[in-house]
């Protein structure tokens, strides 16, 4: 769990050209491989969004933010299918695997009201400026400047409107589970001795036009509740794949419920020393 971990916290930025470093301290970096991103499915979800797709070759490549270190935007033609206002948030959803009713990663340090963390996390109030130090963030940006919740989105085609992520720095992913730095390139080392085999990303990302959170602090009691009644060998195991889906802000997604728009990323990550 610790290496897929790593690779879902950071495979957001591999929406770049086909390969990517990012600094990930003194000693480590990251190479991110670009495999394809794409709009979702449509389903019985209402779409009012849709990014453009690509992939190593051709499509939307990452930029990153000036004077924001391991923060990244992509835009290309976004269509607005539909006008909409409220609440922006957006949840990030993370895998190793491409299956569908797999269990994502976990959001760790999730605060009590659903808002936050970084791993499989949802973040709340899209709207306002980048403030939490910690964990992935992310935000709808207009002409540069988060977009207003009053005002919210005409339909229409944009040029100017982009999607933005921030990383979580590599020692908060690395301390989070306990382990050092050595430690954990023992766990993950190729035998080369310098980097680590290719490891398969899967992210998605929903957008939602309606406040959330709710759900989101509604589930983490639950969860709770079940983790205190189930004994496990190690901490914070993987939930079964039942019981995750049963919980209330899964089970929307699940059924494809209250988002607006929906895009996924595919990639191949190595951690290589410098």
């Amino acid at each position: 769990m610790l290496v897929v971990f790593l690779a879902s916290s950071l495979i957001l930025v591999s929406v770049s050209n086909a390969l990517e470093n990012v600094d990930l301290g003194k000693d480590l970096s990251v190479t991110l491989e670009l495999i394809k991103h794409q709009p979702c499915k449509a389903g019985k979800w209402t779409k009012k969004l849709e990014f453009e797709s690509g992939n190593d070759r051709k499509g939307p490549k990452l930029e990153t933010q000036e004077g924001k270190p391991n923060c990244f935007t992509i835009g290309g033609q976004v269509e607005v299918l539909e006008d909409f206002s409220g609440d922006f948030s957006i949840y990030l959803e993370l895998k190793n695997s491409a299956k569908k009713n797999s269990v994502p990663e976990k959001c760790v340090r999730q605060p009590e009201n659903g808002c936050g963390g970084f791993g499989s996390c949802l973040y709340c109030n899209a709207c306002e400026t980048f403030g939490d130090k910690l964990g992935v963030r992310a935000q709808l940006l207009l002409d540069g400047q988060p977009i207003s919740c009053s005002d919210g989105l005409k339909k229409g085609s944009y040029n100017n409107l982009k999607l933005a992520f921030c990383l979580p720095d590599i020692d908060d992913v690395i301390s989070s589970q306990g382990l050092s730095k050595e430690s954990f390139l023992q766990l993950i080392q190729a035998d080369d001795g310098n980097q680590v085999r290719a490891m398969g990303i899967f992210a998605t990302v929903y957008v939602f036009d309606s406040d959330v959170s709710k759900q989101m602090s509604t589930q983490i009691k639950i969860e709770g509740v079940y983790r205190r009644t189930k004994y496990s060998f190690f901490k914070d195991q993987p939930l079964p794949a039942e019981v995750y889906w049963s919980l209330p802000f899964n089970q929307m997604l699940k059924n494809q419920q209250s988002y607006v728009a929906c895009h996924k990323i595919y990639g191949n990550l190595k951690v290589n020393r410098k």
